[in-house]
C-alpha cells in the first residue's frame, strides 16, 4: 500500500508538472497568437497605406503629365507670339526709318533744294512699308494700332 501511495504521489507530481508545462505552453501559444494577430493587423494597415499611396502617385503622375502638355503648348504659343512680335518690330522699324528719311528730305527741300523726285520716291517706299506694317497688324497676330502719322 505504501508503494502504491508513493507511486500515486509520483504520478500526481508528474501530472502537476505536465499540467504546469501545458499551462506554460498555452500561455506561450496565446502570446504568439496575440503577436501574430498584431502583426497581421500591421501588415493589413501597411497594405492599405501602400494602396492609398499607389493611387495618390497615379493621380499626381496624371496631373504632372497633363501639366507638362499644357506647359509645352504654352511654350510653343509664346515662341509663335515672339516671332510675330519680332516680325512686326522689324516692319515698324523699316517704316519709321523711311518716314524719318522722307521728313529729312522734306526739311532739306524746305531749305530751297530741289529734291522733289527723291521725296516722291521716299513717300512711295514709306507707303509700302506702312502698308506692310498695317497688314501684319490686321491679321490677328498683334495689335492693330500702327503709327498714325500723316504723309506730308
Amino acid at each position: 500500500m505504501d508503494l502504491l501511495a508513493s507511486e500515486k504521489e509520483v504520478v500526481k507530481a508528474e501530472l502537476a508538472s505536465i499540467e504546469n508545462q501545458l499551462r506554460v505552453a498555452k500561455d506561450k501559444a496565446d502570446k504568439c497568437s496575440r503577436l501574430n494577430d498584431n502583426l497581421r493587423a500591421q501588415l493589413s494597415s501597411a497594405v492599405i497605406k501602400r494602396d492609398a499611396l499607389r493611387k495618390e502617385y497615379a493621380a499626381l503622375r496624371s496631373k504632372l503629365d497633363a501639366t507638362s502638355v499644357d506647359a509645352e503648348e504654352m511654350v510653343a504659343q509664346y515662341k509663335t507670339d515672339v516671332e510675330v512680335v519680332e516680325s512686326r518690330l522689324k516692319t515698324k522699324t523699316e517704316y519709321i526709318k523711311r518716314l524719318s528719311r522722307r521728313e529729312t528730305l522734306e526739311e532739306i527741300h524746305a531749305q530751297y533744294f530741289d529734291l522733289s523726285v527723291e521725296i516722291e520716291e521716299a513717300k512711295r517706299i514709306e507707303a509700302e512699308a506702312k502698308e506692310l506694317y498695317e497688314y501684319e497688324g490686321s491679321d490677328g497676330s498683334g495689335d492693330e494700332s500702327g503709327p498714325r502719322e500723316d504723309q506730308a
